[in-house]
């Protein structure tokens, strides 16, 4: 104790000495990053102790982040010469790592205050450091002040701008935490995109629970209507075959944040009851990797929904395709969920990649606020380098309609505008909706909680023409159908979802009872392991992954049903409607295996 106070001290003088000698080189800084106001749901307590030690991450530019783009688009577009040659983890990291002068100008501002960042990446281009606020303040001409959530109470220090030196513009991206809603703990938060059935909280005809028990005690495990759906059910929806892809080729990754825990109890459960063709030695566990120190304790009391979902419709409809789950981040609520995606890219081996990977989990763009969107495209751009080395990225769309990612709230939208979600706003994912069924069975339409809409953050028609003659298609529709929804979102925007698949009263087990839920966190690994089983497919005639998947499905319409009823409502309105062809409720529509298979097959 006595030690660390004497360096907090020492801190404190230098940071003053500091302050001293750069008085008066202010003119030499330019302010980088700034949010008008305080986060809702938060209030300034003040300044914050100039003695409190700050956790910072520095993101650098990226010689080559221009290239990666191209590259990522040149591998997933057929005809160009790059296509299919999807990039080593060497070729990535030079083209994410940053340019010498970048890291001698970076190192230089940092070591005028004596500070010694540690790289967190294998590129290079992320650096973590320590300093205290005293110093913080001067090296970035900020003012950190203790924030407090009025919910929960949880305090931190953030600032509301902050500034660099002008020579540092362009080497430098952004300093996280520190002024985007998405640095502040809880704020914006990160929601499963999954809804325990209203109605009852098991799996229940009308109102009465008929089991509860793991036992699975009066059901029927093929039952396919519009009160359950189980995994025998999905098969026949979708024509996804049950037999054991042979020999075992391909992967699925699984992602798991939020201390959502995957127990293998509940899969083993699950499976023996709607699956009992698979073999247990070959298909009833999955891997577990640990990332920056998630773990997956299977205490069945810590089971989480979202993780025994995603686990139990990718291995037990993608069967016998190798499935592992990646544990992120910490449960703590007082670290910021944001930082969990942050951590996949900093974190997962290069070396030891998915060719599909799974995301069900999603946030309001409005996280980012409009002056600070640089969080948010560099998880983007993430995506993209997994793209470029043949990874399919498949995310949830979220299940407040128009909304954004909360149900509880998709009538609080401000200024009443539609509310996009990230990561399905991002334009090199692949975003899922969901449907439901009608008439008892005969036909499907869009769930009223699939998430859709248009982006305000990625709106390049360059980074999504794939989709611009579907989308201009759809827009037109609209126009003369609500001609009042002008203005309400940003049609220039990347519109999502790209498909959907089946994502109402469908089952599940959890905590050794058997439950149903809605939710496009059905629909996305539904879908998932529909792309990993093509992709077995693909490897037995020694093609490779089919990567970035949105100009072959864009390419290849006739491999789903078009969805043409249905809507989103949210933000006081019935949101988009579903009508024939592309529309932002269930995308494409809902996809057919063998005719997917076969586009699959014959795509270069």
């Amino acid at each position: 104790m006595v030690s660390f106070c004497i360096l907090v001290a020492a801190a404190l003088l230098f940071a003053l000495a500091f302050a001293k000698r750069h008085h008066g080189h202010r003119a030499e800084m330019t302010l980088h990053e700034y949010i008008t106001s305080i986060p809702p749901g938060f209030v300034d307590n003040g300044p914050a102790d100039p003695n409190s030690v700050l956790d910072l991450r520095i993101a650098l530019a990226q010689s080559g982040k221009d290239g990666l783009i191209e590259m990522f688009h040149n591998v997933s577009m057929p005809g160009h010469p790059s296509f299919g040659q999807y990039l080593s983890s060497e070729d990535v990291l030079k083209l994410t790592a940053p340019a010498p002068e970048t890291v001698a100008a970076v190192n230089a501002w940092l070591h005028g205050p004596g500070l010694n960042a540690t790289t967190m990446t294998l590129a290079g281009d992320w650096l973590r450091l320590n300093m205290t606020v005293g110093v913080a303040n001067t090296l970035l001409d900020a003012n950190f002040s203790v924030f407090t959530d009025t919910k929960t109470g949880a305090r931190s220090i953030r600032t509301l701008n902050y500034s660099i030196p002008a020579n540092l513009v362009g080497h430098l991206d952004f300093v996280y935490p520190t002024i985007s809603s998405a640095s502040f703990p809880s704020s914006v938060p990160l929601h499963a995109n999954t809804t325990i059935n209203s109605r009852a909280t098991h799996i229940a005809p009308g109102n009465a629970t008929i089991f509860a028990r793991a036992d699975h005690t009066g059901i029927n495990p093929t039952r396919c209507d519009d009160r359950l759906v189980t995994p025998n059910c999905v098969q026949r929806l979708h024509g996804i075959p049950a037999a054991m892809v042979s020999p075992p080729a391909g992967s699925i990754a699984v992602t798991g944040m939020l201390g959502y825990y995957a127990n293998k109890a509940d899969l083993v459960s699950f499976l023996e009851f709607y699956r009992p063709d698979i073999p247990a030695a070959r298909a009833k566990t999955f891997g577990a990797v640990s990332v920056n120190g998630g773990q997956n304790p299977q205490d069945i009391n810590k089971a989480g929904e979202e993780a025994n979902i995603d686990i139990q419709y990718t291995v037990g409809i993608a069967t016998g395709i190798p499935t592992t789950f990646y544990i992120i981040g910490s449960e703590d609520p007082k670290i910021n969920p944001f930082e969990a995606l942050l951590d996949y890219f900093q974190s997962v081996p290069n070396h030891d990649l998915p060719n599909v990977l799974l995301i069900a989990y999603s946030a309001n763009e409005r996280a980012f606020e409009a002056n600070a969107p640089l969080l948010l495209k560099r998880i983007c751009e993430g995506y993209a380098a997994l793209g470029t080395r043949g990874v399919s990225v498949i995310v949830s769309s979220a299940d407040a309609g128009v909304g954004g990612s909360s149900p509880t709230a998709k009538d609080n939208c401000p200024d009443n505008k539609f509310v996009p979600v990230f990561p399905a706003s991002c334009p090199y994912v692949t975003s899922v909706g969901s449907t439901t069924i009608q008439a008892g069975g005969l036909y499907q339409v869009a769930a009223g909680f699939s998430g859709g809409g248009f982006s305000n953050v990625f709106t390049s028609m360059n980074d999504f023409k794939w989709q611009k003659n579907a989308v201009e298609g759809y827009l037109q529709r609209l126009n003369r159908l609500h001609p009042e929804y002008e203005g309400l979102f940003q049609s220039k925007g990347r519109a999502y979802p790209d498909v959907s698949a089946i994502g109402t009263n469908v089952a599940f087990d959890y905590r050794n009872q058997a439950r149903m839920a809605d939710g496009t966190s059905f629909s996305a690994p539904i879908f998932a392991s529909i792309i990993a089983m093509i992709n077995a497919e693909r490897f037995a005639v020694r093609k490779a992954p089919l990567g970035f998947l949105n100009e072959f499905l864009y390419a290849n319409p006739q491999a789903f049903v078009d969805i043409k009823s249905g809507s989103n409502p949210g933000c006081n309105t019935d949101g988009f409607p579903a009508t024939p062809g592309w529309d932002p409720v269930t995308g494409l529509g809902t996809p057919v295996f063998d005719a997917l298979k076969a586009a699959g097959l014959a795509w270069p």
